[in-house]
């Protein structure tokens, strides 16, 4: 596991949204889970003015989810309302390579299954972009979460939908349900990127690095990954 440290929020985002270019200018058919929250935002707006000076072809990219919340949140998505607006709204991706959770299916289950043989189709996930939550938890794999857990329906703990609500950019009603890449998904891919930002995210990520490799800290099943990196602002370094 890397971890490379930046200044502040902002120098963060500018590092994701340079790996972000590199990856896709380096493998234009790129597989790739997207983030959303709040630290990816700004990834998102300097990759948009990036773009129109210096434009990359993102147009054969596979898009992924991470995870997704269930009804009733927005029929389009919780998540994927926010990559839409933020990424997809720009980017040039076609709908066909688009892949957000059909949380309104009526077998959730099934559902996931299906998605999971979407990544396989895809030839598996190149990276995973996303957020470290305030319990230590990745994409929605709570702490207790099986290491080799696949795409799932989950619940959410309290803490989460709490932290969820405090996001200043609301997408819509929160829920406690959600689906989720399992853990044993996204050790799965090629590529691990973390993004790690503000003093909330200090005490967990120190669980992280500094703890022992255990369920109940469930990204610290990143350490076990041969190709993890954490872009951490300083604020959340330990």
């Amino acid at each position: 596991m890397q971890v490379v440290v930046l200044r502040d929020g902002a120098e963060l985002a500018e590092a994701a949204a340079a790996l972000f270019r590199e990856r896709v200018a380096a493998r234009p058919d790129l597989a790739m889970s997207v983030p959303a929250g709040r630290t990816p935002r700004r990834m998102y707006g300097h990759l948009r003015d990036w773009q129109a000076r210096e434009p990359v072809d993102c147009g054969r990219m596979r898009v992924f989810s991470v995870d997704e919340l269930c009804p009733p949140a927005p029929a389009d998505g919780y998540f994927w309302r926010q990559v839409r607006r933020e990424f997809l709204a720009w980017a040039g991706v076609p709908p066909e390579r688009c892949h957000p959770f059909d949380v309104g299916a009526s077998d959730l289950e099934a559902m996931c299954d299906a998605y999971e043989e979407a990544i396989k189709r895809a030839g598996g996930l190149d990276l995973v972009m996303m957020g470290l939550g305030p319990n230590a938890h990745i994409a929605s794999n709570e702490p207790g979460s099986d290491f080799d857990s696949r795409t799932r329906p989950v619940r959410l703990t309290a803490e989460t939908v709490r932290y969820i609500l405090t996001d200043e950019v609301l997408q819509g009603a929160v829920s406690d349900r959600a689906v989720t890449l399992g853990i044993g998904t996204i050790l799965a891919a090629r590529e691990v990127v973390v993004l790690v930002g503000g003093r909330v995210k200090r005490e967990p990520l120190a669980r992280v690095l500094d703890g022992s490799i255990d369920p109940a800290v469930p990204a610290s099943a990143l350490r076990l990954h041969p190709r993890c990196t954490l872009l951490v602002d300083t604020e959340a370094h330990p």
